[in-house]
């Protein structure tokens, strides 16, 4: 009976172990991994600082840095919705990669993230950027090309621009996700070609971040003037991801989680008269 009992008490906390590993270890190192990725890769596509073959690798010559407005626009936007593409798919059955801290805090308002997962969250977002920036930095020789945002740059549009691409990202994000009749396979490919269009939106501007975590580890590793108006990035685009979550939430979602008619629900109780008692004398 006793060793029943202990073997009953060691199923329990393997079942425990198990149940908390894939719900808290495996999210968390799935964020990192993912944000190390999609920081890497960014990172070693973009253009060097300075394009001199002296500080380049032997094998790249200075005709393969001439920039124009495919290179410099079109090439960063295939990259960074190419990157996402891969990665959703990727990850597709080991956890719902978000990468992006607006992306957490947008699944936090649908309900889809609890609380107190939301800084573990973000945390590890940004200690995978950070790494992918380093490793990108350490191979390359030289420091990275952060999002630079000038002191004369207009802030105003900068915010809205990254409010409303960012925001819609995360819009067609629950559009996926959320709704558990979500059949569409093209669905990754189009949040890449989301990322797509923010990118290209938000270039002529000095906007197209769209994801703070993805900047924050060149600008950590970089410094100085990466740092100049950092802070408007995560503003609008983990406003543009709150804002843009309650306004799917509320009205887009599907019949069983819509809050617009859950909320009329309630304001319909309100109003129906309490019912009389009648007693018969």
């Amino acid at each position: 009976m006793a060793e029943e009992k202990i073997e009953f008490e060691t199923n329990s906390e393997t079942v425990k172990f198990s149940r908390n590993y894939f719900r808290f270890a495996v999210p968390l190192m799935a964020e990192f991994v993912a944000t190390f990725l999609h920081t890497f890769w960014g990172s070693m596509a973009g253009f060097p600082l300075d394009r001199s073959t002296n500080s380049l690798n032997s094998s790249v010559i200075s005709s393969d840095v001439t920039i124009g407005y495919p290179d410099s626009n079109l090439l960063p936007a295939f990259q960074a919705g190419f990157a996402v593409w891969i990665l959703i798919v990727g990850f597709f059955n080991i956890s719902v990669v978000h990468f992006n801290p607006a992306v957490s805090v947008g699944f936090l308002v649908s309900g889809d993230l609890v609380i107190y997962m939301l800084i573990p969250y973000v945390v590890a977002q940004c200690l995978g950027a950070a790494a992918g920036a380093q490793i990108a930095k350490s191979l390359r020789g030289e420091d990275l090309v952060p999002l630079y945002i000038q002191d004369d740059a207009n802030i105003t549009a900068i915010f809205f621009c990254e409010f409303i691409t960012t925001g819609f990202i995360m819009f067609f994000t629950l559009a996926m996700v959320v709704d558990k009749t979500y059949q569409q396979h093209t669905g990754p490919f189009a949040l890449g070609m989301i990322v797509f269009q923010g990118v290209l939106a938000g270039r002529w501007v000095g906007a197209g971040c769209l994801n703070p975590a993805r900047w924050f580890g060149p600008a950590l590793v970089t410094g100085g003037a990466a740092w100049n108006y950092h802070w408007v990035l995560w503003l609008g685009d983990c406003v543009g991801a709150f804002v843009f979550a309650i306004i799917y939430m509320m009205f887009f979602a599907p019949e069983d989680r819509i809050w617009f008619l859950k909320l009329n629900k309630k304001v319909s109780n309100l109003k129906s008269p309490a019912p009389y008692n009648v007693t018969k004398l």
